[in-house]
């Protein structure tokens, strides 16, 4: 009786679970935004992928792959560059590690500065103590919205 009152609570726990809470979403995107989206490993790996060359503080260059992080934002109906208009300007990018460690974006950033969700740097996967994800921003030098595993990104009104 123990095993089946056991067995019933797992089969109702996996059918009451939603769809986002699955274990395998690497990635959120939330907030004021028209599509929330949940990305897998294997989703974010199926987009579009991107490069960014960036020099390391010894001088060495290295190769960060992912996606754009604009890319995923349009995904998610975000509006940016010529769609970034009227009320959508008070908006902002919050960006959260699994550590609780927040980097906060512009949406005009968007305009002119280039930005990578990558999961890989020079051809192996990023490593643990920084990914599976990790946000690149090659035009700052003090690297401090490099946003180390990175899971979730917030779109804010701000007030």
């Amino acid at each position: 009786m123990k095993t089946l009152l056991s067995f019933l609570a797992f089969v109702l726990l996996q059918v009451v679970q939603p769809a986002n809470a699955r274990d395998d979403v690497i990635l959120k995107i939330e907030g004021e935004i028209a599509s929330p989206k949940t990305f897998t490993d294997a989703e974010f790996r199926a987009l579009p992928r991107a490069t960014v060359q960036v020099k390391d503080r010894a001088g060495v260059q290295h190769t960060y792959e992912g996606v754009s992080l604009g890319h995923l934002l349009e995904l998610a109906g975000v509006p940016l560059k010529q769609s970034l208009k009227h009320d959508a300007i008070a908006k902002y990018l919050h960006a959260q590690g699994r550590d609780g460690y927040v980097a906060v974006f512009a949406l005009p950033e968007f305009d002119s500065q280039e930005y990578l969700i990558a999961d890989a740097v020079d051809g192996k996967a990023i490593a643990a103590d920084a990914g599976p994800l990790q946000i690149v921003s090659p035009a700052e030098m003090r690297r401090s919205r490099w946003v180390k595993q990175l899971v979730l990104l917030r779109i804010v009104r701000s007030q």
